[in-house]
């Protein structure tokens, strides 16, 4: 701080010089289920999390990565046994528009394909986190805010950290799953591995629906059930 300087009865204090918090990070780890896939998987996944994150946040944003690579595995459990997943067929049924990834070149028939396109690069981002190949991912810390986690736009799931920003204040919420929480999470990581859809716009999007999904267990939706009961979840 400067000096202080007295003009006639009056003080003059300089100004104070704010100083910037940052952010702090703890490391954790979450195993890899053994998925059927054709390339070699990492033993675990790791994340930086910021510390601001209470005990039973962090434990709820496990959960919610588990429930994403549960989806993952499950999905190539069945293909491994000769049949379309259950994440296929739910996203044939609803998936429409922008059904490849911006890194993708080729244009896809329908949401079954599609289905098939995203969980391939998802497990190129599974393997680029587990062995180094990707920035590190951060969990970054927002107090509040209307989305639940938002993952800002990427296109290369080699090189690309999953790296999300997450509303606290949600993670306490009891009247919100951890399944819906989940779907949210993998909204966010599809938008890092190169997925897009219009602001604010849900139905029938490759991003919306393949996260409704997760959402429903890859059920069909409840008639008279509308669509913002997932997407207010979503960024």
């Amino acid at each position: 701080m400067g000096d202080i300087i007295k003009k006639g009865k009056n003080f003059i204090f300089p100004p104070i010089k704010r100083v910037k918090a940052m952010a702090t990070y703890k490391m954790i780890k979450v195993s890899v289920p053994d998925a059927p896939v054709s390339e070699a998987l990492p033993a675990v996944m790791t994340f930086y999390v910021d510390t601001r994150f209470t005990t039973a946040q962090v434990n709820r944003i496990r959960q919610m990565i588990s429930i994403v690579l549960g989806n993952w595995e499950l999905h190539f459990d069945q293909l491994d046994s000769g049949e379309e997943s259950n994440y296929q067929n739910c996203c044939n049924k609803y998936a429409r528009f922008n059904l490849a990834p911006v890194w993708f070149e080729e244009k896809l028939a329908n949401g079954s394909v599609a289905a098939s396109v995203q969980m391939d690069g998802f497990t190129t981002q599974i393997t680029a986190n587990g062995f180094g190949r990707a920035s590190k991912a951060y969990i970054m810390y927002q107090k509040s805010g209307s989305s639940t986690v938002k993952g800002v736009n990427a296109s290369n799931p080699e090189t690309a950290s999953l790296s999300v920003l997450i509303n606290a204040d949600h993670l306490n919420k009891t009247s919100v799953s951890t399944v819906f929480l989940g779907g949210s999470l993998q909204h966010a990581w599809l938008h890092r591995e190169g997925y897009r859809h219009p602001a604010g716009k849900y139905t029938s999007y490759m991003a919306g629906e393949a996260s409704m999904c997760i959402m429903r267990g890859n059920k069909d939706k409840s008639p008279g059930l509308s669509d913002t009961t997932y997407t207010r979840w979503l960024d």
